[in-house]
């Protein structure tokens, strides 16, 4: 009989100490730059990342953790009586997301706005669908302020806005019966897929592209991982039969992507595609459980060793530890690469080049906020940064 693979970092009976985890930093950086490099669209490098190999991505993982250390940060807290504070604390990080997310909409109008200057391709604008913005600037605005409008690149920023607001309800719950929070959030993702349901989005029908509705339960998964960790000491106890179901599905995906492709819609009668489909908007049943059976293999593998045991200024640990402004970062300059990829730079030449400058950039914003916080003598912004997003 096959042997369980070496798991020198999450074994059955390892206890975390409490506290920030370096391979939660580490992982969240490398979904950094791999979000990075697929948002800078048509780049030669795009082709290599995880999307291409299984039914999830980067944005997948980044939900799955903000989760994570949301419980990690707050949960103790919350429980032992410091409601207001905590909630209030939640309430800052969500306002501060929101405005983010509209400077950044404005911004990336901007940049392409450089763009049709240079060129005058009015054409550019349709690439993140900035033509509202263009077309009647007031209503897009005003769309814009309601998170109804979200271009191309700028629709994660709505949806962590989101899972932020609903964080002091969650703790609430969760603070009673953290079983009732999942239970809870597995029926409202359940209730949306299979009817359907999501918030309205401008100008086009079909809703938010991030439907907040599907996306809170992996967070919520991921929230209930952490307050595990946090009671416990062990987020995801390792069982031999799991792991090797786990790494069957992910050959699976693997197999599926680099053959035949993803199914077509109603590819299996009477049931619906929410349950078949690997789909995004809704998080559909395969895609969640190929993020969920990742994470497990490899948070029971040498890779979380390997991540565990890498220095807090190791610049993947420095990024994921700054998510918010290394994300910003990589928006602006994968939106402007877009721009630059469509006014006649492109080629592999270019995006290497590119995609190499930016990752580069991105580290740069970490290295020095980290040296800005041992300069103030603070430890981190520590685990409440973790719920920034992706």
């Amino acid at each position: 009989m096959a042997a369980a693979p070496p798991s020198p970092s999450a074994s059955p009976g390892t206890l975390l100490p409490p506290g920030r985890d370096t391979a939660l930093d580490v992982w969240r950086g490398l979904a950094l730059i791999t979000i990075f490099i697929n948002h800078v669209s048509g780049n030669i490098l795009e082709n290599v990342t995880h999307k291409n190999f299984g039914f999830s991505d980067a944005a997948d993982l980044f939900v799955m953790f903000a989760g994570y250390a949301a419980a990690a940060a707050y949960f103790s807290r919350y429980a032992i009586g410091q409601r207001l504070a905590v909630s209030l604390k939640v309430a800052s990080r969500a306002v501060r997301l929101y405005t983010t997310h509209l400077a950044l909409v404005v911004l990336g109008g901007a940049v392409f706005a450089l763009g049709v200057i240079r060129t005058g391709d009015f054409g550019l604008f349709s690439v993140i669908a900035l033509e509202p913005l263009m077309m009647d600037p007031a209503e897009a605005l005003v769309s814009a302020v309601t998170l109804a409008y979200q271009p191309g690149f700028l629709n994660i920023l709505p949806l962590y806005f989101v899972l932020i607001g609903m964080l002091p309800l969650l703790l609430f719950v969760a603070s009673r019966s953290l079983s009732l929070a999942v239970v809870l959030s597995a029926a409202l993702y359940t209730a949306a897929g299979l009817t359907g349901t999501n918030l309205p989005a401008y100008p086009l029908p079909g809703g938010w592209f991030f439907n907040p509705l599907s996306w809170q339960f992996l967070f919520v998964i991921g929230f209930a991982l952490g307050a595990r960790r946090s009671r416990l000491g062990a987020a995801m106890p390792y069982h031999r039969g799991a792991w090797w179901a786990a790494l069957a599905y992910l050959v699976l995906a693997l197999v599926v992507m680099r053959g035949p492709g993803l199914p077509p819609a109603g590819w299996i009668p009477l049931l619906p595609d929410f349950l078949t489909v690997p789909e995004k908007q809704f998080l559909s049943v395969p895609r969640l459980l190929h993020v969920l059976a990742l994470c497990y293999v490899v948070a029971h593998s040498p890779l979380q060793g390997w991540a565990r045991g890498l220095p807090s200024r190791h610049p993947l640990a420095m990024m994921g530890r700054h998510s918010l402004p290394v994300f910003c970062t990589g928006l602006v300059v994968s939106i402007t690469g877009v721009a630059l990829k469509q006014t006649g730079f492109d080629g592999p030449v270019f995006d290497i080049a590119y995609v190499t400058a930016g990752v580069a950039t991105q580290m740069l914003v970490a290295r020095l906020l980290s040296l800005t916080e041992k300069r103030r003598g603070g430890s981190p912004a520590g685990l409440p940064a973790a719920v920034q997003p992706s």
